[in-house]
Formats: C-alpha cells, sequence, structure tokens
C-alpha cells in the first residue's frame, strides 16, 4: 500500500541538487499537495535496489518515490538518468512539515474537501443494489452509476432514484456535484486513476463477478459509497 505524503517520514535527499524527501515505497498521488511533484524511481533488473531512472509512474522494478516542491524537466523519453543523482543527508527521517520548515517553506494547505476513507469488510453490503425495504431503512436517495467509456477516459453517468424525490433535494444534489467534482480529481478521474487508486489505498470489497472496491465519503448529512470496479469492458463506478 502507498504512503500518504503528509505523513510519511521520509529521507531527506537531493536530486540533481535539488531538496527532496525520499521513500523506498510509493506515495499515493492524491495525498501530493498541490504545487508539489511526485517522481517514481526505477531499479535495475538486476538488483531492482539500484536507482536508475526517474519517471512520473513506475510499474515494474519500483526502487523508489521522490516528494519535491519543484518540476523536474522531463525529455521525450519520459525518464531521467538518475544514477550518482540522487545524494541522501545524514539528518535522520522527516516529515513533509518539518522538510517546510527546514527548508522555509510554506506548508501546503490541504487539497480535498472531502475525505474518502477505504470501506471495511462489513460494510461490503452497503456497495450494492438492496431490498427496497432496507433502502427504506438507510435513507438511500438513489445511485449513479458511472463508467469510463471504451478509452477510459470518457465520463459517462446514469442517475437511478432509490428513495422518496422528496429526498432528492437541491441541498442534496448540490453536495452530490461537488463530492464527485471533487473525486473527479482522483479516483474518478480516469479507469486508470481508478486502478491505481485501488492500488494504493486497498478497500477490497466482496461480492460482484470481478474484484470490488470500496470507499466511503462521509459529510455532516449524507454517506456517499463508491464502488470501483476499474475492469474495462463494464460499467466502473
Amino acid at each position: 500500500m502507498a504512503v500518504n505524503a503528509r505523513t510519511a517520514e521520509f529521507q531527506h535527499s537531493e536530486v540533481f541538487d535539488k531538496p527532496a524527501l525520499f521513500t523506498n515505497g510509493r506515495i499515493a498521488r492524491d495525498t501530493v499537495p498541490k504545487g508539489w511533484y511526485c517522481y517514481d524511481i526505477r531499479g535495475s533488473d538486476d538488483d531492482p535496489g539500484e536507482l536508475c531512472y526517474m519517471e512520473e509512474n513506475v510499474v515494474v522494478n519500483h526502487a523508489g518515490s521522490v516528494l519535491m516542491p519543484e518540476k523536474l524537466a522531463m525529455p521525450k523519453s519520459g525518464r531521467l538518468d538518475v544514477r550518482d543523482e540522487v545524494g541522501f543527508l545524514d539528518e535522520g527521517d522527516m516529515t513533509l512539515r518539518e522538510f517546510c520548515e527546514a527548508h522555509q517553506l510554506p506548508y501546503p494547505a490541504e487539497n480535498m474537501k472531502f475525505h474518502i476513507r477505504p470501506a471495511r469488510p462489513e460494510e461490503a453490503g452497503l456497495f450494492y443494489t438492496p431490498h427496497p425495504e432496507e433502502d427504506k431503512r438507510l435513507g438511500t436517495v438513489g445511485h449513479v452509476r458511472m463508467d469510463f467509456g471504451r478509452s477510459g477516459n470518457e465520463f459517462w453517468h446514469t442517475w437511478w432514484p432509490r428513495g422518496p424525490e422528496e429526498l432528492n433535494s437541491p441541498v442534496f444534489k448540490a453536495e452530490l456535484q461537488e463530492v464527485v467534482d471533487t473525486l473527479r480529481e482522483s479516483v474518478l478521474k480516469n479507469r486508470f486513476a481508478m486502478e491505481r487508486f485501488c492500488y494504493e489505498h486497498g478497500g477490497k470489497i466482496s461480492g460482484g463477478w470481478t474484484q470490488n472496491y470500496g470507499y466511503i465519503v462521509e459529510t455532516e448529512h449524507y454517506r456517499y459509497c463508491l464502488r470501483c470496479n476499474p475492469s474495462p469492458g463494464d460499467y466502473n463506478g
């Protein structure tokens, strides 16, 4: 599972003489503050721990990830040779906040207004269409079916009412739109982003013909349950 950019402890480092934070793990991209940059480092086939190339995303031979306040210029090849370009400062581990203090940088504001968490195993039933009586007991307003289309980059959605029309109020509609717009920046950005989000955040739930993942956003008055199916050829949420 990936680490949270705001809460994890990193190794204080320099990449191309620029200050950076390094971790052997993966950094969850949705936790990277706006205005900051995250890159993965690829290891060699012979030694996966050897730091060889820096790329936007590395799946195979991932050797580490860096978090930086400065953007690097990537060549057309999409990779930078970082052999002999990554240095570690002997100052112990540090958090993002400590890094900002050390380099006199403002600590970045939170990205997301709504907190999304993985579902617990006992919550799996919330993510599938229940009996109407259960919908009534839960105060269900409705379901939104979403998919990313054939390309994986589209966004189609259909509303399915499941409760009394008066529950589908202007206040609810406005908040639902805001929640979806926020999630469109991360897990609902496209099918690849959903696949990566599920890989990094867990949330596996039982049910369905393929592996599904569940996430919950809770606000003052509503609970939103997002079921993710990153597989192509079926609706995805």
